[in-house]
């Protein structure tokens, strides 16, 4: 039987979310729901970018269900070696993956309704720069589980509400796009108050899921406007 250290009962004592791989499981399986009709069923007609990215995204999430339970089990040199890989591969392909998913979008603009490419690519860039902004936080407080895990949590929230927005549509009271849209945002912003919540019951409130909740609320409500912003308009057309 392998002896118990001093540094495995602290470990254990500041594991944060116990049940954090079911959590990022959830988040999958959200993904995979959303997606069913408009990627997994027509997997043999979409190209291969969209393959690329769908499994940068994929590859993301399962890793962060793999990382708690490695930590957890005191494999820390694993977890870092994977947390490399993550870094180096799977990051720069999503941030990558999301930007031609914007100029095949802006490519195909006569497909969408009028002037509606303009919001999903201010969504989609602003969201790019979000995950980012939190997984590059996630690295620069690595040696701080506390903050580094919430920040990891935030590029999960971040990548997600596309896979809400289409599960909404099951639901008869949201009969419009923009209806989904914005009920996506909201169950986010949801999330992320019952996180600060969770935060204020069991210690101090950090400033992750703080500063998630105001740029995320600022994505929310400019959403609805930048799709007529001129100006926007001409950064788009200039990118792609």
């Amino acid at each position: 039987m392998t002896p118990v250290t001093a540094t495995d009962t602290t470990r254990k004592k500041h594991v944060l979310y116990p049940n954090a791989p079911w959590y990022f499981g959830l988040a999958v399986v959200i993904t995979w729901l959303g997606f069913s009709f408009s990627y997994f069923a027509r997997l043999r007609q979409t190209d291969i970018f969209h393959h690329l990215h769908g499994a940068s995204a994929g590859l993301w999430m399962a890793l962060l269900i793999v990382q708690p339970i490695l930590y957890r089990r005191g494999q820390l040199r694993l977890h870092r070696q994977l947390g490399r890989i993550g870094s180096t591969v799977l990051v720069p392909a999503l941030l990558m993956g999301g930007l031609k998913m914007m100029q095949m979008m802006m490519q195909n603009a006569a497909t969408y309704p009028p002037g509606s490419v303009y919001q999903l690519g201010y969504i989609d860039a602003v969201s790019l720069v979000l995950f980012a902004l939190f997984f590059g936080l996630s690295m620069r407080y690595r040696k701080q589980v506390q903050l580094h895990a919430r920040y990891i949590v935030c590029t999960v929230l971040i990548i997600i509400p596309p896979a809400i927005t289409r599960l909404l549509f099951f639901i008869p009271w949201f009969d419009s796009f923009t209806k989904t849209l914005n009920g996506s945002f909201v169950v986010v912003e949801l999330v992320l108050l019952l996180l600060l919540l969770d935060d204020k019951r069991t210690g101090p409130v950090r400033k992750p899921y703080q500063l998630a909740l105001l740029l995320f609320a600022l994505l929310h409500l400019t959403m609805n406007v930048a799709g007529g912003w001129l100006w926007w308009q001409t950064v788009l057309n200039q990118f792609v």
